[in-house]
């Protein structure tokens, strides 16, 4: 009956497999619930979003005022126009410059490079490097590069952020450009969903060999291969059925998931497994075997499953929905495996033959002998050891205190990854690819954006931005005050600076006369009374940011004036920082409530406070030690790393639940605690450490992923499960020692 549902289901979850999808979208780290995360929203639906561009840098030696090489940048720039998701091209081979000069009324506009003659290609160039809004986006700093900045579709597909991708390399390679290198939010997502759907592949195939791997070594027989294997398959194609049933993608996060419940799986199959090869030996029959094995071991692999879920569960406590979408999958991946585990497991176990059990005495092999000989050592030198916990303990909380918080746009990939590459070339050569805006409000009911008093406040946070905050260039109604000065002055350098109130009322009416490309509508909202600064800046991280953030917002506090004008921080880059910033805060409460939960699941377990104080304290200790790793070895506290501390507690603390979960087996029949102990150590040592090392390889596959983040989740958490590992078998029964009185009971029959 039960072989016939699992079956029946397993057919449907197949199935509904093959409609899982994958998606990669940044803004969805964005707090719904944050009133920053609706005011940006009402922002950009004034204006437009600040993400939706892709910067193209063409590359020429020994330098770019080449007249062949501009034809066909601007050919290029043409046929880039023609496609259907572009909105707009920018490049200065189609740009012109405006001028008023004193012999002429009229504004005469004439090319900033002039394509038809080479011979003016030397004053063009010096007349591109005097106007700074021009040389310091569209060249870098030697000349050899010049940048084409497209504008497309706001929130495009997956699909149509590949046709873009593949629109700009065909034109690329139809105009002989060679050398070049582009970056934005739409190449972005098409790399990262790409690298996503590689690496969940990767690691479901890994999972496999791994599985097989550890399953050959253990169990040394075909039997002990096919039986646990088909429950972890069964685990995986369960939960990425479910997903697909329900129609959630799988995210970045997600991409562990194989690895996990791979994991998790054979964590329960090994202690199931393992105590039924044991009653086996002690000469039970297959059927009464597996009673017993699931008698003894079931409560313990039940108790394990809901730990584990409830670590994952806490991540719904993050407001940000990868996150919670991590949890939650992982943990209704766990809770299908445990469920596999007592009903497909079961099944196999009566309908197969038993294997054939080696009659070499027990004490003969090599897991007695080294889990005899750790735990004499442990008795000789509890002292010693207990204490050299301590001092470990003291030294890793000092190591935490020393932690570092902070985040990049580009902390996904690893440094030596091209795409990372690409995103630095730009951060250095030309503004930079992270988004800065600023929201700007007139709050005086008799003003607009347009009054001069309102543009001097506009105009003084520019200079502060542009001076002390590093921006090197602001866009906004004063940048083009400032050109259109400098147009009326014959083009000057000099005279791209702030106008008075007579000339700027001048310019204002010219530009809004003139505005055939909707300019104004991208900078002033029609009622006059919002407007914004934007700009871009290089990924210098979230400390960086914070900084200069911090002496920005002194400055609007105490420069401006907060009755006629308000300034504000929005966009999506300040919108990460600040949901990184509350991150780490929003983990460690899901952690404390995870330990909370446990330790009420563990009071269920034992009827005993003390036991359960006992039993924490070594789950506790690895993440002590996780966080002196991260502070010694300067490793930042980010999505990732956070997210290790509460994975690493609901995984660990399996290993002290079956420790615990047999030593109180073996209380409950009346033995002393010495000899209860002993025998709770020699007979789960070997299923803890047999699970540790399969966790810790399915873990450590996880360092072959191109994302940095889950290069550290796979690290950081096998370093955590070799510490959880020592703690439990060396810590775990000292403290039981010292500290655990059991009640005498009286001897009981095995």
């Amino acid at each position: 009956m039960a072989l016939s549902g699992v079956l029946i289901i397993s057919v449907l979850f197949g199935y509904t497999t093959t409609k899982v999808g994958f998606d990669y979208d940044f803004e969805a780290f964005f707090s719904k619930t944050d009133p920053e995360t609706k005011y940006f929203q009402e922002h950009r639906s004034r204006f437009e979003s600040d993400n939706d561009f892709i910067f193209i840098a063409l590359k020429h030696e020994p330098s770019i005022f080449d007249i062949k090489f501009l034809n066909k940048v601007a050919n290029f720039v043409d046929d880039l126009e023609k496609d259907s998701l572009v909105i707009s091209v920018q490049s200065i081979t189609h740009m012109d410059e405006y001028v008023k000069t004193p012999f002429s009324a009229a504004v005469l506009s004439r090319p900033y490079l002039h394509l038809d003659d080479a011979s003016k290609l030397e004053k063009d160039s010096a007349r591109i490097y005097s106007h700074p809004e021009i040389a310091q986006n569209f060249i870098d700093r030697e000349g050899k590069a010049l940048m084409v900045s497209l504008k497309h579709q706001e929130g495009m597909s997956k699909a149509n952020c590949d046709n873009i991708k593949i629109t700009i390399d065909n034109l690329l390679k139809k105009h002989d450009l060679k050398d070049y290198a582009y970056a934005g939010r739409a190449i972005g997502i098409g790399y990262y969903i790409n690298q996503m759907i590689y690496e969940t592949g990767m690691f479901i195939g890994l999972s496999f060999i791994l599985v097989i791997l550890f399953l050959i070594i253990g169990f040394k027989s075909l039997w002990g291969l096919l039986l646990p294997l088909s429950v972890v398959g069964l685990s995986m194609l369960w939960i990425v059925g479910f997903m697909g049933m329900v129609g959630e993608p799988i995210n970045l996060i997600l991409t562990t998931l194989p690895s996990i419940i791979f994991v998790v799986a054979m964590s329960d199959v090994i202690h199931l497994v393992s105590k039924y090869l044991e009653e086996l030996r002690s000469g039970l029959d297959r059927i009464a075997a597996v009673r017993k094995a699931y008698k003894e071991v079931g409560k313990a692999t039940l108790m394990t499953s809901l730990t584990t879920a409830v670590g994952f569960l806490t991540l719904l406590s993050v407001d940000m929905q990868p996150v919670q979408s991590f949890g939650l999958y992982t943990a209704i991946g766990v809770v299908l495996a445990f469920i596999l585990a007592y009903t497909f497991l079961p099944s196999l176990l009566v309908l197969t033959k038993a294997p054939k059990i080696s009659s070499r005495d027990n004490k003969n092999t090599f897991w007695y002998k080294f889990l005899h000989k750790s735990f004499l050592m442990l008795l000789k030198r509890k002292a010693a050891v207990g204490i050299g916990f301590l001092l470990l303990f003291g030294l890793s909380i000092y190591g935490s205190s020393r932690i570092i918080i902070d985040y990049f746009l580009m902390e996904d990939l690893k440094k030596e990854n091209v795409m990372r590459k690409t995103y630095q070339y730009f951060d250095e050569e030309f503004m930079g690819l992270r988004p800065f805006e600023i929201a700007v409000e007139v709050k005086d009911p008799e003003k607009t954006i347009y009054d001069y008093e309102v543009l001097l406040e506009i105009n003084k946070v520019e200079e502060y931005l542009v001076s002390d905050y590093g921006l090197k260039q602001t866009f906004s109604i004063v940048s083009m005050l400032k050109i259109a000065n400098r147009t009326n002055h014959g083009g000057q350098r000099k005279y791209y600076s702030f106008p008075t109130e007579e000339e700027s009322d001048e310019y204002i009416d010219r530009i809004i006369s003139f505005d055939k490309s909707g300019q104004i509508s991208a900078l002033v909202d029609s009622t006059g009374k919002y407007g914004r600064i934007s700009s871009t800046i290089g990924d210098i991280g979230m400390r960086k940011i914070t900084k200069l953030n911090e002496g920005l917002l002194a400055f609007l506090d105490q420069e401006t004036d907060k009755d006629l004008v308000n300034f504000k921080l929005t966009g999506t880059g300040h919108l990460l920082d600040r949901n990184m910033s509350q991150l780490s805060i929003s983990l460690f409460w899901g952690l404390g409530f995870a330990i909370l939960i446990v330790s009420i699941l563990m009071g269920l377990l034992f009827r005993s406070f003390r036991m359960v104080i006992i039993a924490m304290i070594p789950n506790i200790l690895p993440l002590v030690m996780l966080g002196a790793i991260l502070g010694f070895a300067g490793v930042e506290l980010k999505v990732s790393t956070a997210l290790v501390f509460t994975i690493s507690f609901g995984i660990a603390v399996d290993d002290t639940i079956h420790f615990m979960s047999k030593l109180k087996l073996e209380l409950n029949k009346g033995r002393d605690l010495a000899w209860a102990l002993r025998r709770t150590f020699l007979s789960t040592g070997r299923a803890i450490v047999l699970t540790t090392l399969i966790l810790i390889g399915g873990f450590l596959m996880l360092m072959f992923s191109d994302f940095l983040g889950t290069f550290y989740i796979g690290l950081l958490l096998s370093c955590t499960l070799i510490f959880a590992l020592i703690a439990d078998l060396y810590f775990l029964p000292i403290l039981v020692i010292y500290f655990y009185k059991p009640k005498k009971k009286k001897l009981a029959d095995n």
